[in-house]
């Protein structure tokens, strides 16, 4: 089986164990990963943040995105565009966000825009991650293209039980400078 088709396999049993979650756990897990990262020091130094609004499978990213804001700091979050490319664009409130591609929350058109040279603090997401910060992204290369464009630390959310032991990784794969669950926040093993 070819890398590909390794990857479309394991996406499908994550999601399906993340469907599976309780939804307890899922929520708390979801607010201490938003703890941990708020509580790093990068975090605390960055004056533009990078998040993302998170899916239903995903990271509930909404603890941290209101603790940006209540932190006084600039959330930027992406918009996808053609070409498998994204717009970082700034936004103000969940006012500033519309149903976009893939039916994901995204910013409307008119958000102002950053760079990624502008962004001190990324938070990046995924289907799943191994220890060794191998990264099982949603498979359309969005942030793989995006990710050797920032200067700052990025630092990859998933919930603890969807871990996985080893993510198939092509040479387009990009890795992440940090991997955070709710047990806290960790340097990929080497």
């Amino acid at each position: 089986m070819e890398l590909a088709e390794q990857k479309q396999e394991l996406r499908k049993t994550v999601r399906a164990q993340a469907r599976a979650l309780d939804p307890a756990y899922q929520k708390f897990a979801s607010e201490a990963i938003c703890r941990n990262l708020m509580a790093h020091p990068d975090y605390q130094k960055a004056g533009v943040v990078l998040a993302f609004v998170g899916t239903k499978l995903e990271v509930d990213t909404e603890p941290l995105l209101r603790g940006v804001w209540s932190d006084g700091k600039t959330l930027c979050v992406p918009r996808c565009r053609e070409g498998h490319r994204m717009d970082l664009c700034v936004i103000r409130s969940y006012d500033d966000l519309e149903k976009g591609a893939y039916g994901i929350l995204e910013p409307k058109a008119g958000c102002p825009l950053v760079s990624a040279a502008e962004i001190g603090f990324a938070v990046i997401p995924c289907v799943s991650f191994d220890r060794r910060g191998g990264r099982l992204g949603q498979g359309g290369g969005y942030y793989d293209r995006f990710l050797d464009d920032l200067t700052c630390h990025t630092f990859l959310v998933c919930r603890e039980r969807l871990v996985v032991d080893r993510v198939p990784c092509e040479a387009h794969d990009r890795r992440c400078t940090y991997l955070v669950t709710e047990n806290g926040v960790f340097s990929p093993e080497v």
